[in-house]
């Protein structure tokens, strides 16, 4: 398959991985990436925030090593095998230079990118999204039906990845719905068995949620529609992210040739197979903007169909300058986001503060380890905050049940015994609610330290608390 893509994309592709690779190994965990290690230091059927899969690869690739490289290398492999299907789908569907420009929109779309670095529930979502999908087009368009058990398989994982892939099914029913020439497939037994595959291997997940009151589903329905009233301003938010998190340059072309030629589109069975999984994920979440807040993430395994589409059109017309300049503009901010301190304008610091989490948490940490002793109980003010501590401390940190940003540390607290003797609390900020609740568990809390980390492009600070109770 690599021998089939042209040489200037194969080192392409080869020269993001490998600078991936070295920069994985350089930035320190973002919050969310510690508490997914986290996860792995406790194995279970899910868990409270997201399903399991994430755990369960961190902990392959942490079996010897816990450095961040190591944490980070589920990112760096599903994200390399996402783009490998990508152009495997591209090449079987149209041809090698459609599926070489797939490649290029791919590396230069910014969600991509981003999975390539950060190691989030969506590293395998990708994967096993596009594998769904390439399973599927052999199974269904080119009739194959076995295969159409290994797309239900993929579905599945991609289920035990994230809840969002539910949406990848009534994609694939709507194409098959609307294809005169492929709707024969509702009445076969193949799509239903796939299915039942999906659903049996989503099992542990729904054990776990039975076991824990549905907390976590309740939650990710809460999360996604947290509002009753129509709220036009969100709408208009998530379409202008829609935008952005695709790259400009990829994304106004896109709608261009989805609106332009819709009938196409719709009625070419192979773009028509592409466009439904997309479609349908894109006018779910507008219409669930209308009454909350959309992440602009939360979408981001669908364009992966909307890649070929846009390669197809971009190949028909020879549009070079797409991929060429969104390619060239991904690798400008590829450059500034790996060497902000050196690359990142000062007018821009504060309006990618994201940026500062990756810096200074060992530092600030380090500063805790004097009072690590066995009897001294170590305490976050949320699961973010307890995870980088866990991790750069190496030693288990709590979260206390009445913090509100708990989430999975609320079913870690069997082995505490309350009340807590002497314990040391850290948090990110100096909030006198978090004081409020720890003077519910402590009968004297103390500011000890407050350490502060500066660089040229963030300043960070951790605010370090001794709590105690007079027990003999």
């Amino acid at each position: 398959m690599v021998k089939l893509m042209d040489k200037k994309v194969l080192l392409l592709l080869i020269i993001f991985f490998i600078t991936n690779a070295f920069f994985n190994s350089q930035f320190q965990l973002h919050y969310d990436e510690a508490y997914y290690w986290a996860w792995s230091k406790n194995i279970q059927l899910s868990y409270f925030d997201h399903p399991p899969m994430i755990a369960y690869l961190i902990k392959l690739t942490t079996l010897f090593n816990d450095s961040e490289f190591f944490v980070r290398l589920p990112a760096l492999i599903c994200t390399s095998i996402t783009t490998l299907v990508v152009f495997k789908l591209a090449l079987r569907m149209f041809d090698k230079q459609v599926a070489n420009i797939a490649v290029i929109l791919a590396l230069a779309w910014p969600m991509l990118q981003g999975q390539f670095f950060i190691v989030t529930p969506d590293s395998p979502l990708f994967m096993f999204w596009a594998m769904t999908l390439y399973f599927f087009y052999i199974g269904v368009l080119e009739e194959k039906p076995n295969y159409i058990y290994l797309a239900g398989i993929s579905g599945g994982l991609a289920l035990l990845s994230k809840y969002i892939a539910f949406l990848v099914f009534p994609g694939l029913f709507l194409f098959l719905l609307f294809s005169n020439k492929y709707r024969y497939y509702l009445l076969r037994k193949e799509i239903y068995i796939a299915f039942f595959l999906s659903i049996l291997l989503f099992t542990p997940v729904i054990i776990w949620n039975f076991n824990h009151n549905w907390v976590s589903f309740l939650f990710q329905v809460k999360h996604g529609l947290d509002g009753g009233s129509v709220r036009v301003a969100t709408f208009f938010d998530y379409l202008g992210s829609q935008i952005l998190v695709f790259n400009p340059i990829i994304s106004l072309p896109l709608i261009y040739y989805l609106i332009r030629y819709r009938k196409i589109n719709l009625n070419n069975d192979k773009l028509s197979f592409l466009l439904w999984p997309f479609l349908f994920v894109i006018i779910f979440f507008a219409f669930c903007s209308f009454f909350s807040y959309m992440g602009a993430n939360w979408t981001d395994a669908a364009y992966i169909s909307a890649l070929i589409i846009n390669a197809y059109w971009i190949n028909y017309f020879n549009h070079r300058w797409i991929y060429i300049s969104s390619l060239t503009l991904m690798s400008v901010v590829f450059i500034i986001i790996k060497l902000p301190t050196i690359f990142l304008p000062p007018k821009l610091h504060e309006r990618i503060s994201a940026i500062n989490v990756f810096f200074g948490n060992q530092e600030m940490l380090n500063e805790v380890k004097p009072y690590l002793k066995d009897d001294v109980v170590m305490l976050g003010c949320d699961y973010g905050t307890a995870s980088r501590g866990w991790y750069y401390l190496n030693k288990r940190v709590y979260v206390l049940n009445k913090f509100k940003y708990a989430h999975s540390y609320q079913y870690w607290n069997d082995g505490l015994n309350l009340p807590i003797k002497h314990a040391i609390f850290f948090c990110d900020v100096n909030d006198y609610k978090n004081i409020e609740i720890l003077q519910q568990y402590f009968s004297k809390v103390e500011l000890i330290n407050a350490p502060v980390f500066k660089n040229n492009i963030s300043e960070n600070k951790l605010y370090i608390f001794e709590a105690k109770n007079d027990i003999k």
